[in-house]
């Protein structure tokens, strides 16, 4: 059974890829069997746009419509932009969780195709230089990810309105390095608590 969405405090949170660009060690897809809080996260297949809308419903329901499942959303960015542009249209509230790798990935800027659309956009640093950073999270661009993380980051000030980089509080990070770094970017900062025991 596919779970396209799921809730979460006062938030709905849609899955609609396990495709990443980091195959990070600690991420619960794989420490957890892909089970979160009850759900069972592995898509059999990856849901269309018009699946995906059906199951938000309402979107004024929830604080937040955040793209957050076992994959980076915009690998499939057609489908976020086309979901993404509904919920505005119906009063939501849209929040993408990505690695920050998707200028990378398409080799070009795609920022501008989510101006007006997104209204936050959380980029996940966990590193603070290119060679910690691919130690820990093993990304599809190796020692080159944190650089392009980092771009991505300052570019997208100009098109979301609020950016946001999260790191995960893991033993090995020094996370104040993180927020530092955020600061110097110019875009707010918020940790996020190591799940390390299932919390089911």
């Amino acid at each position: 059974m596919n779970v396209i969405s799921y809730i979460f405090g006062n938030n709905l949170y849609l899955n609609i890829t396990n495709r990443c660009m980091m195959a990070c060690p600690y991420c619960i897809k794989y420490k957890w069997a892909n089970d979160f809080h009850g759900n069972d996260l592995k898509l059999e297949r990856e849901p269309s746009a018009q699946d995906v809308i059906k199951a938000i419903g309402d979107p004024t329901k929830y604080g937040e419509i955040i793209f957050c499942g076992y994959g980076d959303a915009l690998t499939r960015l057609e489908e976020v932009k086309e979901i993404s542009g509904w919920v505005k249209e119906n009063g939501g509230k849209v929040r993408i969780n990505t690695a920050g790798l998707a200028n990378k990935y398409y080799g070009k800027n795609i920022l501008p195709q989510l101006k007006g659309i997104v209204d936050v956009l959380s980029i996940s640093l966990n590193g603070t230089n290119p060679e910690e950073h691919n130690r820990i999270n093993r990304p599809m661009f190796k020692e080159e990810s944190f650089d392009e993380i980092i771009a991505f980051a300052k570019l997208a000030k100009d098109y979301i309105n609020s950016v946001v980089i999260t790191a995960v509080e893991l033993p090995q990070l020094d996370v104040s390095k993180v927020e530092r770094i955020a600061k110097e970017i110019g875009v707010q900062f918020r940790s996020r608590p190591y799940l390390d025991e299932k919390e089911n």
